[in-house]
């Protein structure tokens, strides 16, 4: 429950910004203006996206296949492209080509590879097999190598980013630079994102999951005040990537509506 409280509470403020990027860009609004400011830009979207990155790389611990969960995300990452090219076509909002759910999931898929690494080399039972605890005590499981290496590899992804960054072209049509940080030559782009570092953010998440939740069990109960009044944010961090799907379509729609009553001037 505190995953899914965390990521909802994270993919809520990604929401209020794409809201408020669309009435600056859009329609015109000078009071949303502070979007550009250092402290918002700078320093509270890349707070936003850690965290997020962060507790999605945390809840890869608790699935059962992520293989299967990272070729679903990559679909659902090109579902949103094709999504924003339609609405691109009569909205003129721009596309995303390369984004958050794109990271989250090439992320995922590199984290699959690595769980699978990890499996073959006996350092953690396959979380695709039900085992019971005579059947982990058969074999010599180093669980607590996993998060080493995946800590390791995430440092890395977030220190190439800094020699990759100054050697990227300024524009590009090409795919693999465009993954790795260049615009794309003559479109405008939603919140471009590059795989480096937020790679390296994601698989430290998964590092930390892994040492926190060893057995598998969350902290908080299914029960209480808190669990009652988290619930609207929880559902969102449980189906985030639908949420993040559809949730630009729907907030441009609701500005549109609104813009026809006059509010916006």
């Amino acid at each position: 429950p505190e995953l899914d409280f965390l990521r909802g509470c994270a993919l809520t403020l990604m929401m209020f910004h794409h809201t408020i990027g669309d009435l600056y860009d859009i329609y015109h609004q000078d009071f949303v203006a502070f979007q550009h400011s250092y402290w918002f830009y700078q320093v509270g979207r890349p707070l936003v996206l850690i965290v997020f990155l962060a507790v999605s790389g945390a809840s890869s611990r608790f699935s059962r296949n992520s293989m299967k969960r990272g070729f679903r995300m990559v679909i659902v990452a090109i579902a949103a492209t094709a999504l924003s090219i339609f609405v691109d076509s009569f909205a003129g909002t721009g596309l995303l080509l390369f984004n958050v759910i794109h990271v989250v999931a090439l992320s995922t898929v590199v984290y699959a590879l690595l769980e699978r690494l990890a499996v073959r080399l006996k350092w953690i039972p396959d979380p695709s097999v039900e085992t019971s605890g005579e059947d982990e005590e058969a074999v010599s499981y180093r669980p607590h190598l996993f998060p080493g290496l995946l800590i390791i590899i995430g440092m890395v992804s977030i220190f190439i980013s800094t020699l990759i960054q100054p050697v990227l072209p300024p524009y590009s049509s090409n795919p693999l630079l465009i993954i790795l940080g260049t615009p794309a030559s003559g479109i405008h782009q939603l919140d471009h994102m590059p795989l480096f570092p937020w790679l390296g953010f994601f698989l430290s998440g998964a590092a930390v999951g892994h040492t926190l939740y060893a057995t598998g069990q969350a902290f908080t109960r299914h029960e209480g005040r808190f669990y009652r009044l988290t619930r609207p944010i929880r559902f969102l961090g449980r189906h985030s990537l639908w949420v993040y799907l559809v949730h630009q379509p729907i907030i441009l729609l609701i500005l549109f509506l609104l813009n026809k009553t006059g509010i916006f001037g």
